[in-house]
């Protein structure tokens, strides 16, 4: 955007001022701070020309020029709601004269400050008062383009996080779904193993466990297997070999 005076524009790379104006009646008061202050504002020194300037409207509190001055001293200083302040005081002085300079730094102020709605208005009200100024429809202009670009922009993002949420969504659904799917797995493993917890113990003697005593009169093994193989070489010889069941009797005592 640009910077102007009432003679000539000097470009700067987003928002310029319409500079300082002097004061022209020779008796008005505050004449020699606002001169004062118009020397230190162009050296650069615009927090000194800010208080030569209040010492000027301290003298004349309803010179419209003396506020255009001392906002672009707190605007140079980038005191952008106190310049606003100044510009709005000296538009509501009334003057003509001053109208559309006023309103257009107000709109370079409300640039600054990224009120963008605002700074339009500003320019619009710059132009109704002068219709021919170039630099309050180039401003103009910047600040609609800046306006479609941030909405443009901000519909982006909102696309952009809608696909976010959409994605982080299907994340979580994944997720819980795996989940899922290993609870599952482990409740069936735990299933199957309490199954086989379940199943009847293998009834079979261990090996090298001792084979049952016979209890008395019962005969062994090895003796029933000794009787048969004795019955089957000779019966009467497994016959003779039974003891009798009588016996002699005792011999009397002499």
């Amino acid at each position: 955007m640009k910077m102007k005076s009432r003679s000539t524009s000097l470009l700067a790379a987003l928002v310029g001022l319409v500079v300082v104006v002097p004061l022209v009646a020779e008796a008005q008061a505050g004449r020699p701070q606002v001169q004062e202050g118009n020397r230190l504002y162009e050296e650069g020194r615009f927090e000194e020309a800010h208080q030569k300037y209040l010492e000027a409207l301290a003298a004349s509190p309803e010179s419209p020029v003396i506020r255009f001055n001392d906002g672009n001293a707190l605007y140079q200083g980038t005191d952008y709601q106190r310049a606003m302040e100044a510009y709005q005081g000296a538009i509501e002085t009334g003057d003509p004269a001053l109208a559309s300079a006023a309103w257009y730094n107000l709109g370079n102020a409300l640039y600054r400050a990224q009120e963008l709605e605002q700074s339009l208005e500003a320019y619009k009200q710059a132009l109704r008062m002068n219709p021919s100024d170039p630099d309050s429809k180039h401003n103009l202009e910047r600040v609609l383009e800046q306006m479609q670009e941030q909405e443009q922009q901000d519909q982006q993002e909102g696309e952009d996080g809608e696909e976010g949420d959409e994605q982080q969504d299907q994340e979580n659904q994944q997720e819980e779904q795996d989940q899922q799917e290993e609870q599952d797995q482990q409740d069936q493993d735990q299933e199957e193993g309490d199954q086989e917890d379940q199943q009847p113990q293998d009834q079979d003697q261990p090996e090298g466990e001792a084979e049952p005593q016979p209890r008395p009169g019962e005969m062994t093994a090895e003796e029933a297997e000794r009787l048969l193989e004795a019955i089957e070489e000779d019966p009467d010889a497994v016959d003779r070999q039974r003891a009798s069941t009588r016996g002699r009797k005792p011999r009397k005592p002499w």
